[in-house]
């Protein structure tokens, strides 16, 4: 199987995934099936690691691993907790096709980081690509929809702030790959510490039992079905690039918008909000992510 097919079927789990969440929510009495999420993502990069992995497990234990560990840790936290907690409540609050949209900001917000951070300038046509991408998603957002109250604005910022969170997380997870160069590996010590940290928050709140309890009690087919489908996407992902450009891998993933909106009005019968707006925003989206990448 190709590598595109690999990216377009990823885009599918991940469209797949904002339409669980959002279904997810109307049964929900905890955190929505997030930290399920997240202990299914690291369970599953996990495996990639141990069966597909480039980096042993000896290596962790030199001392010139420690760094990049700490790294990606620091990237697991904006990641698994940051980025995939705003995830879920810009999809609970604005559908899972405007959190899509808004998510294809990542690279936008990763060429920021990516400058402040690692000292990467970017060329023209990548800026141009990153202002084709910023006005898809304006365009798809008019201020009269926004006064009319046709899209929630905490969601919305729940979603720019998602977009935020991978972007600096992808940028550490950058940094942290050229010590130890294994993704998989990166993402499993991400999700791990993500994990651990949220089940750590719960138990330090005062109502200790029902804050955790609230983190196991949303295990409904919604729930289940969106932790699966993130989680495949994720090694669809993996698969995908181990043929197919990132490039390549990153313009394909863009089409989760319009998986989204497919499957919604399949499920519910109920098609986005502005739907000729959204064509036009998802195509210019997708183009200027390939420029941005290229």
């Amino acid at each position: 199987m190709s590598g595109e097919l690999y990216a377009l079927l990823a885009a599918l789990a991940y469209g797949g995934a904002g339409v669980a969440i959002a279904k997810g929510k109307v049964t929900a009495r905890g955190d929505n099936g997030l930290f399920l999420s997240v202990v299914a993502t690291a369970v599953l990069s996990g495996l990639i690691w141990v069966f597909w992995g480039q980096v042993p497990a000896s290596a962790l234990r030199d001392p010139e691993a420690i760094g990049p560990i700490i790294i990606f840790a620091l990237a697991g936290l904006m990641a698994s907790v940051f980025g995939r907690m705003f995830m879920f409540r810009a999809t609970e609050g604005t559908g899972p096709v405007t959190a899509g949209l808004l998510r294809r900001l990542t690279p936008v917000f990763g060429l920021l980081f990516g400058f402040l951070m690692l000292a990467e300038w970017p060329d023209m046509v990548t800026l141009a690509g990153a202002v084709i991408v910023t006005g898809a998603v304006l365009f798809y957002l008019p201020p009269s929809a926004l006064r009319q109250g046709r899209f929630s604005q905490i969601g919305l910022a729940f979603g720019v702030g998602s977009a935020a969170a991978y972007a600096l997380a992808y940028t550490l997870r950058s940094a942290a790959l050229a010590g130890l160069p294994d993704a998989a590996l990166g993402t499993f010590i991400g999700a791990l510490v993500g994990g651990i940290w949220i089940l750590g928050a719960a138990s330090l709140r005062r109502d200790r039992l029902r804050s955790i309890q609230a983190l196991l009690v949303d295990r409904g087919r919604w729930h289940l079905l969106a932790a699966l489908a993130l989680s495949a996407g994720q090694f669809l992902q993996f698969l995908a690039l181990k043929s197919a450009t990132v490039v390549t891998v990153a313009t394909l993933g863009t089409l989760e918008v319009f998986f989204a909106a497919v499957i919604l009005r399949l499920t519910t019968g109920t098609p986005p909000a502005y739907p000729w707006r959204l064509m036009a925003a998802g195509a210019a989206a997708l183009g200027g992510t390939a420029l941005m990448l290229a």
